[in-house]
């Protein structure tokens, strides 16, 4: 339960300044943005761990993976994806028509491959079950395929940004479901296929679904030998399977939720292995405990990375840990039905407080824009302000006895991101700056 219903009002400054406060068994908390004079300091280096969380979901991305991939330290990937194709433009497949040829076209938004240049060899397949729009999918879920329509054999570049290839197998089949289709039905039709990676495929990409360059036409020819053309495209309806094998690895025998310390000077973040950081806050909240009558002015939590970061992860999130699961779902995901008035939103606020970090934003610019807090990568570092998502959960746990804020998972804004990071072990800092109160 959050102030907002406890007690049915907030305190919100009309400047970018919240203050608010609370008063039990002698505590008094209080936020001030802008600062104090007399304001004390303090420091911790937070420990660092890492989690393996087999799944994920995945059907919330613009990307889908297709492909395998070995890394000699962390395990062996297969990937595949599954979605629904629709209409998008162009001429309707009448009884007239005849197919002339069908052109698939992905964007590639990254890539992994062992050598410049790779073998990427995948089949289409039909789907045996169908796609729901409002279902959740894990990495963890797969599903049945029936018969392959197309394979797909070509040969890859790291500099590729475009994979282009015939769907004339496809096509044949794909057609022949079209033009049994009256015009008006053709508008709304959709169907749902896999991508599967093929034997001796030796490169995972990534696609981006949402790209302007991703369609799939479909050329047709009448009795003059006019050409026409039909584009479909992927819609939201989508995610990806991730099939991990760690046997030949240094994480043998790791099993989901497990903790481990992979290396002594650095933890790591990598979606696509399901490794990642956490973060212990207990110190933390143990300071505050202690404190009596104190404003809390700013608080910074730092993050740095080690040299090896090469390509680190863009945007990380931070999850309140969760024994049973890892980490809570994505409350975000419901937050048009909160919009829609189906969900209630205080409800919706206090499930999202308890699951994530949140922004700054969240509680000081009115009800229903309230978001995950996310921290940018630069220099190496990610650096996050946390004051009133800190105090918010001060408050729950002194008020309500409600205490989720003793471990963060930090989790990558992008779940099927190819790129991971590598925290440096004691350069994890939270900095509080605070003033004690007469």
């Amino acid at each position: 339960m959050s102030l907002l219903d406890k007690w049915d009002f907030v305190i919100i400054g009309l400047t970018l300044l919240l203050i608010s406060s609370c008063e039990q068994d002698d505590k008094f908390i209080n936020v001030n943005l802008d600062g104090v004079t007399n304001t004390s300091y303090a420091e911790f280096i937070i420990p660092t761990s890492e989690i393996f969380i087999d799944s994920l979901r995945t059907d919330d991305s613009d990307f889908i993976l297709v492909g395998d991939y070995e890394d000699p330290l962390l395990g062996a990937l297969s990937a595949e994806a599954y979605f629904e194709l629709q209409y998008d433009s162009g001429a309707v497949i009448a009884d007239t028509l005849l197919l002339d040829s069908v052109v698939f076209m992905l964007k590639i938004q990254d890539q992994l491959m062992e050598s410049n240049s790779a073998r990427f060899n995948m089949n289409l397949h039909v789907l045996r079950d169908s796609l729901f729009s409002q279902a959740v999918y894990l990495a963890s879920k797969e599903l049945p395929v029936a018969k392959d329509v197309q394979s797909v054999a070509e040969n890859i570049y790291k500099s590729d940004s475009l994979l282009i290839f015939s769907g004339a197998d496809f096509g044949s089949y794909f057609y022949g479901q079209l033009k049994s289709l009256d015009a008006t039905d053709q508008y709304g039709y959709s169907s749902e296929f896999a991508f599967v990676p093929a034997a001796e495929n030796e490169a995972l990409l990534s696609f981006d679904l949402a790209s302007e360059d991703t369609k799939i036409l479909i050329y047709s020819k009448d009795s003059s030998d006019s050409l026409f053309v039909t584009q479909f495209k992927f819609n939201s309806i989508h995610f990806t399977h991730l099939d991990r094998d760690k046997s030949n690895s240094d994480l043998a025998g790791v099993s989901n939720l497990d903790s481990l310390q992979f290396a002594d000077n650095f933890s790591i973040i990598n979606p696509l292995q399901g490794l990642f950081t956490v973060l212990d806050f207990s110190e933390i909240m143990f300071f505050l405990d202690q404190l009596d009558n104190f404003i809390l002015n700013s608080v910074e939590l730092e993050v740095g990375l080690t040299a090896t970061s090469i390509d680190p992860i863009l945007d990380v999130n931070f999850y309140t840990f969760n024994e049973l699961s890892g980490i809570d779902g994505n409350v975000f995901a419901s937050l048009d039905l909160v919009f829609q008035g189906n969900l209630d939103y205080v409800e919706t606020f206090n499930q999202a407080a308890n699951d994530f970090l949140l922004s700054e934003k969240s509680f000081i610019v009115g009800a229903g824009d309230f978001s995950p807090a996310i921290s940018q990568v630069s220099e190496l570092t990610y650096n996050s302000k946390i004051t009133l998502a800190l105090e918010d959960q001060y408050i729950r746990k002194i008020f309500f006895g409600e205490d989720t804020f003793k471990k963060l998972v930090m989790i990558s804004d992008d779940r099927l991101t190819l790129n991971q990071s590598f925290v440096q072990r004691e350069s994890v800092t939270v900095k509080i700056y605070y003033t004690k109160s007469n």
